[in-house]
């Protein structure tokens, strides 16, 4: 680091207690059992970015879904797009992999081949362990899976995710095998409640769901939304009015059980697909409604980051939470955190969470990333006058571990 106040920072922040708040992460034997090669390094969200500057889709997903397909052949199809992609911050955890872990400078035609050896010699039962708690300091990463009951509530520890207003779920329930008794809404219902008590009592903590628009729960229109479903036969589309009301009585029903069991609801918000149809003003509604819910906000629902940060100061029960935004832009995350350090008071903000599912060796860079981005907000205050190194430090501990912990009730 060029300035000498960020660089006393971030060296601060060496092997400090760290919480990862939001992760995809498979289970270990599931990653394990899978072969690798150069290409995990990026993969996931670089997705965006290789399709973007040209990549067939089908290409993109061959390469990350084929184990057969030869190292020499992934760099035939990929290396003609790392040219381009190679600065963006999606790629960047996994340069900082291959620099700081595997001694390379960069991707190669003459490395690939070494690259993908070491990557498979790592891939081994005690992954994990090695990268998260040894090499990143990370205590407990909070996963978000298909299944909480793969996890056991150890390093990975699972969220419930809110499917219920899915297509998916609600035909299962309708026209499928999970679908057994009574096709009411009520019953829908009472099966969902059935699996968030069923979760709280193994030890879950909180629940993931999504920004929409929200409005007041009106069981008697829900029902009539979900008898047209019905009536309407496995292919009937739900249309967007539609699925607000019905979305609307189930969270109602999902809050109430946040409550009577203590749970924290983290809200998706923002970057990623349609981004409009999950704005964070989305939670303002619900925020008010259940005064009594802690909602952790994720994203700071880029690109709708100054509506988050004014929820966040508006509203005492919305936290902020930071994952995913440092690889989305370091450079927002570092103006935007900037700005939460007048607005927002230091316990309502975690500033870490990598969200990948396969490539666990991305968590390392994301994180590296980070602290570099508090280190960079930081140590400006130290410059002007306002905190000294202790302080800073203090206020990165809270962030990166204490917030979450207390956040989350972990």
């Amino acid at each position: 680091m060029s300035d000498k106040t960020e660089g006393e920072v971030f060296e601060a922040l060496t092997g400090i207690p760290v919480i990862d708040a939001h992760e995809h992460l498979v289970p270990e034997a599931e990653r394990v059992a899978r072969k690798v090669d150069f290409f995990i390094l990026f993969s996931t969200y670089c997705q965006a970015d290789l399709v973007s500057a040209g990549m067939d889709p089908a290409v993109y997903e061959r390469l990350r879904n084929d184990p057969d397909m030869p190292p020499e052949q992934k760099w035939k199809a990929f290396g003609p797009f790392y040219p381009l992609i190679r600065h963006g911050s999606y790629a960047r955890p996994g340069r900082i992999w291959l620099r700081d872990v595997l001694g390379c400078d960069d991707l190669t035609d003459a490395n690939y081949a070494g690259v993908s050896a070491k990557l498979q010699e790592w891939n081994r039962p005690g992954l994990y362990d090695r990268i998260l708690r040894k090499m990143c300091g990370i205590g407990a990463a909070l996963v978000v899976g298909a299944d909480y009951r793969e996890y056991d509530f150890g390093l990975l520890k699972p969220l419930w995710r809110l499917h219920y207003d899915s297509d998916g779920f609600i035909r299962d329930f309708l026209f499928g095998q999970g679908g057994a008794g009574e096709k009411s809404l009520g019953a829908y219902l009472d099966r969902m409640e059935g699996n968030v008590t069923r979760y709280a009592g193994d030890g879950g903590f909180a629940v993931k769901t999504v920004c929409f628009p929200f409005e007041t729960p009106d069981l008697r229109k829900a029902e009539e939304v979900f008898d047209s479903i019905r009536a309407g036969g496995p292919d009937e589309m739900i249309g967007l009015a539609q699925r607000a009301v019905l979305s609307s009585v189930i969270h109602d029903r999902v809050f109430r059980l946040v409550e009577e069991h203590d749970l924290t609801v983290a809200v998706h918000s923002g970057v990623w697909g349609d981004f409009r149809q999950s704005q964070p003003t989305y939670l303002i509604p619900m925020a008010m409604q259940y005064p009594a819910v802690r909602f952790d906000l994720f994203h700071m629902g880029m690109p709708f980051v100054r509506e988050a940060v004014m929820i966040g100061k508006m509203f005492p029960n919305v936290s902020l939470n930071l994952c995913w935004n440092t690889v989305v832009s370091p450079e927002q995350t570092v103006r935007m955190l900037d700005e939460c350090l007048d607005m927002i008071p230091l316990n309502r903000l975690i500033v870490f969470g990598a969200d990948y599912n396969l490539p666990v060796e991305k968590v390392y860079g994301h994180l590296k990333m980070a602290k570099q981005v508090v280190a960079r907000v930081l140590a400006k205050r130290i410059r002007r006058g306002d905190m000294d190194l202790p302080e800073a430090v203090r206020i990165a501990g809270m962030w990166f571990h204490d917030n979450a912990v207390s956040i989350y009730r972990l």
